[in-house]
């Protein structure tokens, strides 16, 4: 086996989210004529909760699914979608969600256009190692000596890993932050552990007849996170 294989990956977490300047009232038929805009589209939800300010549905059969909607302030409110330990692919929920926010537009906006303040993607993988996953990224990857760790103690140090934090730059066509995380993970000490979150901070105008841009948004993470964090990760040029 690969000292970190590339070919392992596992999904194990998805999620979108939108902040957009709409108001969320909440109000039972609200809430009810939301949860009938999911049912047309597929999407059933057993579980409910929260209350005016907060709705959230959960699904734990099939694939789990996560939807919530909150008021975030005066007339804006906030759209979260997430699936933890996946039994879909990407694809589907991507489909998923663009199930929810197609019910959202029916519902909350009326068809009407908006304005979206900000757009979160995040996904998770795994990866399987040869040997423990911090040994590698430690060793391996940074070129350090484990004799470094003497000075904190005699504690064995049984995992840990980086954090990575990227600022918007102005001259992005569309700017964009990045926050990667790659760790070890705690529970199989021989898998990385790779978080990749993409969060882009300027408004932008929904027009009525236009879609929420859900599988641009989730490419965008995949693309980054199985390439240039990879890339990273195998310490591989740009390019190869």
């Amino acid at each position: 086996m690969q000292k970190f294989n590339i070919e392992s990956r596992q999904s194990i977490y998805f999620e979108l989210s939108y902040v957009i300047a709409s108001q969320w009232t909440g109000e039972t038929m609200q809430r009810l004529d939301f949860q009938r805009g999911l049912a047309e589209r597929g999407l059933d939800f057993p579980q409910t909760g929260g209350g005016q300010r907060e709705f959230v549905l959960i699904r734990r059969a099939q694939s789990p699914l996560q939807v919530k909607i909150a008021a975030a302030g005066p007339r804006v409110s906030s759209v979260s979608i997430s699936s933890e330990k996946p039994e879909h692919t990407l694809d589907m929920f991507i489909k998923e969600a663009e199930s929810v926010c197609a019910a959202f537009t029916q519902v909350a906006l009326a068809g009407q256009g908006c304005q979206v303040l900000q757009t979160g993607g995040r996904i998770r993988h795994l990866y399987s190692c040869s040997d423990h996953a911090f040994k590698f990224l430690w060793e391996d990857r940074l070129g350090q000596s484990p004799e470094d760790f003497k000075v904190l103690g005699k504690k064995p140090v049984s995992g840990g890993g980086l954090r990575l934090v990227m600022p918007p730059l102005r001259d992005e066509q569309e700017p964009v932050q990045i926050e990667v995380k790659i760790e070890s993970f705690f529970a199989e000490p021989k898998k990385m552990f790779v978080d990749t979150f993409l969060f882009w901070p300027r408004p932008r105008i929904l027009g009525a007849d236009e879609a929420f841009d859900v599988e641009h948004r989730l490419q965008r993470v995949e693309t980054y996170a199985t390439g240039q964090v990879c890339d990273f990760i195998l310490r591989r040029q740009v390019g190869q």
